[in-house]
């Protein structure tokens, strides 16, 4: 019966290449060839080494992984039937990148010894070749794969560095999600093991929620994205990490308060793990803000009681608000809040109720041209009507310059669903 232990870990082995090669190593371990599956073990661990070297190489043009290869080339052209390639391998693996963690490195370095054991006619004082038993070869299986075959070539570079200069490199996939989730995932994310995860999200974390300086302003918005991407596609262990953290992960930046908002509306179980001082200073600056309480779709556990609320602000000038006037994006973010639970009705007659509410044809500009036109084309025959009397009834809409322009765009619109609609019940809507 095989060992469970080892068919998982080898699981875990990043290079397809060495995956196969394993093979070998797994079939000598369960045969009970533990001589040859500590020679073969060794094999494969310099093979790898000098894959992710190549990797270094070729995708990030590493300049250290260029000279250890053109050292190792030379030792092998200098003296073809040498050996001594492969402990200098080691040393400079060990030396000049982080391939190797002390520990790491100590393991392959006994497993080398063992390996020359294993390999040459030394004989012992019984006159036996060495044999090593099964649970030494067990553990230099266990050490090997978690110590250099399961983790990639990038993991040896500054990894995060790397990371936020793609981010900034591909800050158009910011319109474009799902690209950029499929570009993270391929070239990082999947790479990654739970340790370092949990340290890129950490300084994701940072540069998006704490750090006001120019690169993390330009770049906040992409960095926020891929924040939420890691999180989404780690959800369980990161929540226990913020958890496990909670006082770092609470300290957030106040002016970068609206930032954090949005990710707690797309995570509200992360409000949950702060402490208790964000939450009071968080609340009671909500609190004090329409625009923010509109925004903060997390507070709700219903996004029908939340449109309610919003409804029900006190928008006039005895409003105990700080700010009254209600943003597009804190609209947007309740309707796509919405639409994402299925709510679709809910959702278009919010934005037409919202564009309804327009106190100032500039706010009636910019709600028509973020709400309504972009989803002029979904309204139905009811939600046209209702759109029509809101601006028949509301002088800020239909006395605006661009209405005309606007009603022309309604119009076209009504009269492909609508056989024969009575705009005469609308005489303000010209």
């Amino acid at each position: 019966m095989r060992d469970f232990s080892i068919d998982s870990f080898s699981e875990r082995i990043h290079s397809p290449k060495t995956k196969d090669y394993f093979e070998e190593v797994i079939k000598s371990y369960y045969s009970e060839s533990y001589r040859s599956a500590v020679v073969m073990l060794y094999s494969i661990a310099i093979a790898d080494l000098l894959y992710k070297l190549e990797e270094l190489k070729e995708i990030f043009n590493d300049s250290s992984a260029i000279e250890i290869l053109d050292d190792i080339s030379e030792l092998q052209r200098r003296n073809p039937k040498s050996s001594d390639w492969e402990r200098k391998l080691i040393e400079l693996t060990n030396q000049k990148t982080n391939l190797l963690e002390p520990s790491d490195y100590l393991n392959l370095s006994t497993l080398q010894q063992h390996r020359h054991l294993c390999a040459h006619p030394v004989l012992t004082q019984s006159f036996e070749l060495y044999r090593p038993n099964k649970e030494t070869t067990r553990a230099h299986i266990r050490n090997i794969i978690e110590g250099i075959l399961a983790k990639p070539a990038f993991l040896s570079r500054k990894v995060f560095d790397d990371l936020l200069q793609d981010l900034s490199s591909v800050k158009a996939l910011i319109n474009n999600v799902p690209q950029l989730e499929k570009h993270l995932n391929n070239k990082y994310f999947d790479k990654l093991n739970l340790s370092v995860t949990e340290k890129i999200f950490k300084s994701l974390w940072k540069v998006t929620f704490k750090l006001e300086n120019q690169q993390a302003d330009q770049n906040r918005r992409i960095n926020l994205e891929a924040l939420s991407i890691l999180f989404k596609r780690n959800y369980s262990d990161l929540i226990t990490t913020i958890l496990s953290e909670q006082d770092f992960y609470s300290d957030i930046k106040i002016s970068l308060l609206s930032d954090f908002i949005e990710f707690l509306n797309r995570f509200p179980e992360v409000h949950r793990q702060l402490n208790e001082s964000f939450k009071v200073l968080s609340s009671d600056l909500i609190n004090k803000d329409a625009d923010l309480i509109a925004f903060s779709t997390f507070c709700s556990t219903e996004i029908d009681e939340h449109i309610e609320k919003v409804y029900d602000l006190d928008l006039g000038w005895n409003s105990p608000y700080e700010k009254t006037y209600i943003s597009t994006s804190s609209i947007l973010a309740i309707f796509n809040r919405s639409i994402n639970e299925g709510k679709r009705d809910l959702a278009f007659k919010f934005i037409i109720e919202m564009f309804s509410r327009s106190d100032q044809y500039d706010t009636a500009d910019s709600r028509f041209d973020a709400l309504i036109l972009p989803n002029l084309n979904n309204f139905n025959n009811e939600e046209l009507e209702l759109l029509v009397s809101a601006i028949n009834d509301n002088s800020q809409i239909y006395d605006r310059r661009k209405a005309s322009n606007s009603n022309y765009q309604i119009k076209q619109r009504i009269n492909q669903v609508y056989t024969n609609f009575d705009f005469s019940k609308y005489p303000k809507f010209k």
